[in-house]
């Protein structure tokens, strides 16, 4: 009895030519103060972003963690079976800005310690607010696009500090953004949205 020959094959939809959907490069990050859900983005208001983060472009990494791996090793010496805890993420990025709007959020300001109207050197007056460079914490959520426009990720509910970088080399000065992302009540850290 002549045995049927086995066949393997990809399932419709499963093969590389289907799978096109990328997220090609970062291109704006959109900051929200309130973390975000599927319902808020779903609501009839939607969502209205506070601030866009004029991000540096060589400055960006977006790692959520390598995953841990523990391999279990029986006497023989073979593996049984392994093990897995999410790695730490490495989410990072420099935003540009000394703008008030920026300061406000990343640094803590002194309350009744702004000046006006103080003349440096020869260039003029200038006007401003005072600051303590203790680290603080800004949470809410990220909005970030890629720049083809096909794709739209967000971290649902973060919590970010930051350090001012006055000098470093040719940039201007920035803000050094470290990102920690956790979950929202949808038990959701992260929507991978396409565009339809």
């Amino acid at each position: 009895m002549a045995e049927t020959a086995k066949k393997v094959s990809i399932v419709d939809g499963g093969d590389a030519s289907s799978l096109k959907t990328l997220f090609s490069k970062l291109k704006n990050v959109y900051y929200n103060s309130d973390p975000i859900t599927a319902s808020t983005l779903s609501s009839q208001t939607g969502i209205q972003c506070e601030l866009e983060f004029p991000v540096l472009s060589d400055g960006v990494s977006v790692n959520t963690g390598d995953a841990e791996v523990q391999e279990i090793k029986i006497t023989t010496g073979s593996i049984w079976t392994s093990r897995a805890d999410k790695g730490d993420s490495d989410i990072s990025f420099q935003v540009a800005s000394i703008d008030g709007k920026i300061n406000d959020l990343f640094l803590t300001k002194k309350n009744n310690k702004s000046v006006s109207g103080i003349e440096i050197m020869n260039l003029g007056t200038f006007s401003g607010e005072s600051y303590d460079l203790d680290v603080n914490k800004v949470t809410g959520s990220l909005i970030l696009t890629d720049d083809n426009g096909q794709t739209v990720l967000i971290l649902t509910n973060v919590e970010m500090y930051a350090s001012l970088v006055v000098g470093d080399g040719d940039n201007p000065a920035y803000f050094n953004v470290t990102v920690t992302p956790s979950n929202n009540t949808d038990g959701a850290a992260i929507m991978i949205l396409h565009k339809d």
